[in-house]
């Protein structure tokens, strides 16, 4: 089994990439390597309102998901073994980190893409939710003290 300080940088690194990548992206756009209004282009407006609505609506729902779904899926597994849920909270954080990268990527490439000011404001979110979702060993000790305590109970 790996060092609780061994697991929280390896989750440490997975989130500094999501959030260098997203930098970059930026990067890339606002240097104009790829054009602002790219995407605008070459699709007609239909599917730019598809594009639009589909960004905002998976912000919405992913980034909750993310957040409220990580403490819940942690909560129900409460009470195995120590090493059982150390392997759950990794998986977890690594797909918490995932879902908000993505929604994050997503927003930036609609936003410079199509210039849509819906998808700057739903990228504040999800940076937000992936700078709120930083690994820390104090997060990782309380659950699994909370995971300890239910397993003295039964």
């Amino acid at each position: 089994m790996m060092e609780k300080k061994d697991i929280i940088k390896a989750l440490r690194v997975n989130h500094i990439f999501s959030l260098l990548s997203a930098i970059i992206a930026i990067v890339v756009f606002e240097t104009g390597i790829l054009t602002e209004g790219s995407l605008a282009n070459a699709v007609s407006d239909t599917a730019i309102y598809v594009i639009q609505v589909s960004v905002v609506m998976a912000t919405v729902l992913l980034v909750p998901l993310a957040i409220k779904g990580f403490t819940n899926s942690l909560n129900k597994k409460v009470g195995c073994s120590e090493e059982d849920y150390l392997k759950l909270f990794v998986k977890k954080s690594v797909q918490r980190i995932f879902i908000l990268f993505i929604v994050l990527l997503l927003n930036i490439f609609v936003y410079y893409g199509v210039g849509y000011e819906g998808s700057l404001y739903c990228g504040i979110l999800a940076l937000g939710s992936l700078i709120y979702s930083f690994p820390t060993l104090q997060v990782l000790n309380q659950y699994l003290e909370k995971n300890s305590e239910a397993a003295n109970k039964k």
